[in-house]
């Protein structure tokens, strides 16, 4: 699905490193191909970052498993949708594909209010779309809270109420074109520190050859279903009726 602008505004169309699955989860995080089923989960990923980042072609690698180069520039939001097995359930992934442009920056604001994720995207061989990454962090944060992984706990940062509209949004930032590393711009060490100090996913990955498309997203599938888990089981608790105490005579 594409959700355009008025002609008149159309146009061509941040932790450490994040640990490896072990080979288990890996199996238990696989792409599902071939069913039609009804998914257990659904959650809404929104893929943001400067203009020919690669956002597209990134969402054209994961999904078809294909790379198209020359793709047109996005216009306006467009999104894929595509099922996998995460732990033995079906999670079912809305991938929005948001234009770079700063044309379309209020748009893609928008988007963030109902994400369950969000993946920032900077392209390693333009020091600028790295600079971006900042800007990106703040839009995401003046609309949600960013919730923060600890050692793999989620801990909301401070929001004033007004602000916090969302909840426990975790966020991956994804440093594509890891395959130009000739033309690279932009260290890995400073993708990392990044992610340190903002408490982010991070990868470095490339939609060209495929490196790390698949684990980046089934890493973030993972911690929304994680999360949402957590969610149900406090939900229980609280819901579940306190044991009256035994009267004594």
């Amino acid at each position: 699905m594409k959700v355009s602008l008025p002609a008149a505004e159309a146009g061509r169309s941040l932790g450490a490193p994040s640990p490896k699955l072990p080979a288990s989860k890996a199996r238990a995080a696989a792409p599902e191909e071939g069913s039609v089923s009804t998914p257990d989960r659904l959650f809404k990923i929104v893929f943001v970052g400067n203009s020919s980042v690669g956002k597209t072609s990134f969402l054209s690698r994961f999904c078809d498993g294909s790379f198209s180069p020359g793709s047109a520039a996005t216009v306006g939001i467009d999104y894929r949708v595509r099922t996998v097995s995460v732990d033995g359930s079906r999670v079912a992934l809305q991938l929005w594909d948001t234009a770079g442009q700063e044309r379309y920056r209020c748009i893609t604001r928008q988007f963030f209010r109902k994400a369950d994720g969000v993946v920032v995207m900077y392209d390693l061989t333009a020091r600028q779309s790295f600079v971006a990454v900042r800007p990106w962090l703040s839009s995401v944060e003046t609309v949600n809270r960013i919730w923060t992984q600890p050692s793999g706990s989620y801990v909301p940062r401070s929001r004033p109420p007004e602000e916090a509209v969302g909840d426990r949004i975790p966020v991956l930032l994804l440093g594509n074109k890891v395959d130009n590393e000739k033309e690279r711009e932009v260290p890995r060490g400073l993708g990392e520190q990044l992610a340190k100090k903002h408490n982010l996913i991070f990868y470095e990955c490339s939609a060209y050859s495929g490196h790390n498309t698949q684990e980046s997203v089934l890493h973030l599938a993972r911690i929304l279903k994680e999360q949402e888990d957590t969610v149900r089981d406090d939900t229980i608790q609280i819901d579940r009726p306190a044991k009256k105490k035994a009267c004594c005579g």
